[in-house]
């Protein structure tokens, strides 16, 4: 007999038996015992999270002739014939996502199951459907014979059309924290007689994050050549990190030891190792340590702020190193950044500098530093400037976009923007990436970015993007970028603004002589504020 990888193995055929996400199990359960089934289940999440599984698992419990508290029994003709029952039809959306393979699907829909209850249709990476597909699935979703049932699975929830999620039931899985996966390593290793410690399994659970699939790999990949698996094999055979490495660093940030810093990252870099698997380590343990200086206060030269700004430093080049840049240089950087100047080998320094020449050490620096300072409040006053320049015009566009915003705007705009993305320079397809069109008028677009504060960059460029696209498509829009987080307010405040039957107006973009009452008629419009004090 062939052999099979753990993961396939040891693949739930239960839902006693499904790993961490027992709210879920239990509504589904529920709703068998109860008789409740819906037509139509979309199931959202992870990678390896228990998605596809639990889709069988349902499958064969609605189809089972004597269920009990919503199981299956195992035992009856439907159950025992329903591994290779034409009857459930399973099928990859990413390899099937044409309108043709989905206008198939819908004629085959009509026809009556041959042996079970219900012909289950199981579509997974359903977000990989073209937009075509999803249009021709629409009708048959919402309103399907009563003999299909329709379990969609995806791990890219935001893909999927508004108008496929509201003729669903959405279960939203959530990764399976270590503990549980720890557990179950333990139980596999027992059953297969692996040999383990406990410290390389907890490794393989922290490196699988939160996918059960990708941890059963590690171990099977692992366990082939006989070995014992232990903390050391995990990190030098899958390219993980040791804890304590990751704690000597942190370490050496209280103390000033830069020395050690760089050659522990130098080992990183020479070992060709995962650098995200590296921020995330360290973000765990600065994130720790943060904790514990709240609860005892300064740790050696550490603060709750420095830990802060590390961890969002750390975070935010994960959205930015390019392959052309060596991410351990970065992390080193940000690092190092954070190491004080005021050892005891440069205060040394310091003082001979001082006992040799004292009336120019005294004079000399206190001048430049003196430049130093007014060239920085210059630099600061102009970056104010230009910041409260921009923020002035983000509220403008965004007001004078929901003035005439409209869906049949929104889809004519979509559609060259995503032309737009696919034929621009490497540099800006870069930046403009991970872009999405919010809402859009006849000369307005709000253009969100999915990444927190990569707005403010974009902005950097904007009068360049805007003047590329607007070439490109013999227009003449005007565009304004903000982030996730801000779009989702400004959405809120134009709702609460639409329920007040406040009227939006148009306002003119001479942003140098914005007057008072403009001001507020800006601020009244996005914010929905009766009355505003200007300093």
């Amino acid at each position: 007999m062939s052999y099979k990888v753990l993961y396939r193995k040891y693949r739930p055929n239960s839902f006693d038996v499904l790993i961490g996400q027992k709210p879920i199990v239990d509504i589904l359960k529920n709703s068998i015992k109860d008789n409740k089934i819906a037509h139509a289940y979309l199931f959202s999440g992870p990678r390896g999270t228990g998605k596809t599984s639990t889709a069988r698992i349902l499958a064969k419990a609605i189809n089972c002739l004597n269920s009990k508290d919503g199981l299956a029994c195992n035992e009856c003709e439907n159950c025992l014939s329903f591994n290779g029952n034409p009857d459930i039809i399973e099928i990859d959306a990413a390899s099937n996502n044409g309108v043709d393979e989905i206008r198939e699907l819908i004629n085959n829909v009509k026809i009556m199951p041959t042996s079970l209850k219900y012909k289950v249709y199981i579509i997974d990476e359903v977000h990989m459907l073209s937009q075509s597909a999803f249009n021709a699935l629409l009708l048959t979703l919402e309103e399907p014979p009563t003999h299909v049932v329709f379990i969609l699975a995806t791990t890219n929830i935001e893909s999927v059309p508004i108008t496929i999620l509201s003729r669903c039931q959405r279960y939203d899985f959530k990764k399976i924290n270590e503990v549980d996966i720890l557990k179950q390593l333990e139980y596999i290793c027992q059953e297969e007689k692996i040999l383990y410690e406990l410290e390389g399994l907890k490794e393989i659970s922290a490196l699988a994050d939160g996918g059960l699939r990708d941890a059963l790999s590690i171990l099977d990949q692992l366990s082939k050549n006989n070995a014992k698996i232990t903390l050391d094999l995990v990190i030098n055979e899958v390219g993980s990190i040791s804890n304590k490495k990751i704690e000597d660093i942190v370490n050496s940030l209280a103390f000033n030891d830069y020395k050690t810093i760089d050659n522990i990252m130098d080992s990183f870099l020479n070992s060709n190792l995962n650098y995200k698997i590296v921020i995330k380590k360290l973000i765990n343990e600065l994130t720790k340590k943060a904790i514990k200086i709240l609860e005892n206060g300064k740790d050696n030269n550490l603060d709750y702020d420095t830990c802060k700004n590390i961890v969002f430093e750390l975070n935010d080049i994960m959205n930015k190193i390019n392959i052309n840049v060596e991410p351990y240089l970065l992390i080193k950087l940000i690092l190092l950044n954070y190491i004080s100047v005021d050892n005891k080998n440069v205060e040394s320094k310091k003082d001979n500098i001082k006992d040799k020449d004292e009336t120019k050490s005294n004079e000399s620096p206190n001048i430049k530093n003196a430049k130093i300072d007014i060239e920085n409040i210059e630099k600061n006053k102009n970056k104010n400037k230009n910041e409260d320049k921009i923020f002035k015009l983000n509220e403008i566009r965004i007001n004078n976009c929901f003035v005439n915003a409209s869906k049949t705007y929104l889809t004519n705009f979509q559609e060259k923007w995503d032309k737009f993305i696919n034929d621009i320079d490497i540099s800006l397809k870069g930046l403009l990436s991970d872009t999405k069109v919010a809402t859009a008028s006849d000369k307005y677009a709000i253009i969100m970015t999915t990444i927190r504060h990569k707005d403010i960059e974009i902005n950097e460029k904007l009068d360049e993007i805007i003047n590329f696209f607007n070439n490109n498509f013999k227009e003449n829009y005007k565009m304004v970028f903000i982030d996730e987080f801000k779009w989702n307010e400004e959405k809120k405040k134009y709702i609460e603004n639409i329920k007040n039957k406040y009227k939006y107006e148009l306002i003119e973009e001479n942003i140098d002589n914005t007057s008072e009452t403009d001001i507020n008629n800006i601020v009244k419009g996005v914010f929905d504020i009766d009355k505003i004090e200007i300093e």
